[in-house]
């Protein structure tokens, strides 16, 4: 090689060389900016709720009118408990419509607001009904729980097809008009009745020895009036004891044949004694009364019972006699 060509080599290395060595480290830097958004009202986020026993101690789905129940309703705000604004709990057979009017037989309405707490709606009167045991939470907390304590009416239908099961609705609304609801099906509401004598007492006057199917002479109507309060179909049955004169007892017989010293009942619905049934000492239907229709009204139905005695033809010392005539309603 010769030295011009030494030269020219030497040269593309040193080149080489000095392009490697010239690479600089960067020079970093930053800086800030901050931005931001506004987060507008939000509905409540969650709502549960289930049915407990008036203590809280157990959940049901079964429910008995005139029995205290406690609805458990849990709800998430996140702009705290403070924005809920109302919350209302329907209350419903499930053949009734959400828009219907309170019914104490179908619907009940409760309405739960900051100012006025938890309220019956729209049954004034009603023997449906909210306790003092109800409650709110903690309104500056985000989640917490509500208790509606209430108690169904008298003739909240009895529960016997699909129809009649009961259906719990939930609706909380917040203070900007946003709302989420819940809705619960297959509630059962348990037969109830109640009876009361209109007529505390009643006599069939004066009657001889071997007198038969003798009618009641007061009340001058002839009858003794009951009053029936239900929330479905019932029965009216009766019984009777020995009634007495001092000590002398007339004893209670049902049958067509009196020996001394007995004495029989017959009652029924209509003022026809053919048609009548006896009386015994345990509660047996009233003719007439086998199955009534329900439920009655919240005021109740009044019911006639008219009764026949007839008396032995020996045996009863003269005299009055007074005895203790039972009604119970039962569920038909």
């Amino acid at each position: 090689m010769d030295r011009m060509t030494q030269i020219a080599v030497l040269a593309i290395v040193l080149i080489v060389a000095i392009g490697a060595a010239t690479v600089l480290p960067s020079l970093a830097d930053s800086d800030t900016s901050t931005g931001n958004f506004s987060l507008g009202n939000s509905a409540p986020t969650s709502l549960t709720f289930d049915l407990y026993v008036y203590d809280h101690s157990t959940n049901t789905t079964y429910m008995t009118p005139q029995v205290e129940y406690a609805l458990k309703i849990d709800v998430t705000d996140w702009n705290t408990l403070n924005d809920i604004s109302e919350i209302k709990v329907i209350i419903k057979t499930n053949g009734t419509d959400m828009d219907a009017s309170n019914s104490a037989t179908d619907k009940a309405t409760y309405n739960w607001t900051p100012s006025g707490g938890w309220k019956l709606e729209g049954l004034t009167g009603s023997t449906w009904n909210v306790t003092d045991n109800s409650s709110a939470p903690d309104l500056n907390a985000t989640t917490g729980t509500w208790w509606l304590h209430f108690i169904p009416g008298k003739v909240a239908n009895e529960t016997v097809d699909a129809y009649t099961w009961w259906d719990i609705y939930v609706n909380v609304t917040d203070k900007g008009g946003l709302s989420t609801d819940n809705i619960r099906w297959g509630f059962h509401m348990n037969w109830y009745g109640e009876i009361s004598a209109l007529n505390t007492s009643y006599s069939f006057g004066y009657i001889n020895l071997g007198d038969t199917d003798k009618n009641i002479t007061t009340p001058s109507d002839k009858n003794i009036d009951v009053k029936t309060i239900s929330n479905g179909n019932y029965k009216i049955q009766s019984k009777s004891v020995n009634w007495t004169n001092g000590s002398n007892t007339a004893v209670l017989d049902w049958d067509s044949d009196l020996d001394s010293g007995e004495f029989a009942l017959k009652v029924s619905k209509e003022n026809n004694v053919g048609n009548s049934t006896f009386v015994e000492t345990d509660y047996k239907d009233i003719t007439g009364y086998g199955s009534v229709s329900g439920p009655t009204t919240e005021a109740g139905a009044i019911n006639e019972i008219y009764q026949w005695i007839s008396v032995a033809s020996s045996g009863l010392p003269p005299g009055t006699y007074e005895g203790t005539f039972y009604v119970m309603i039962g569920n038909a």
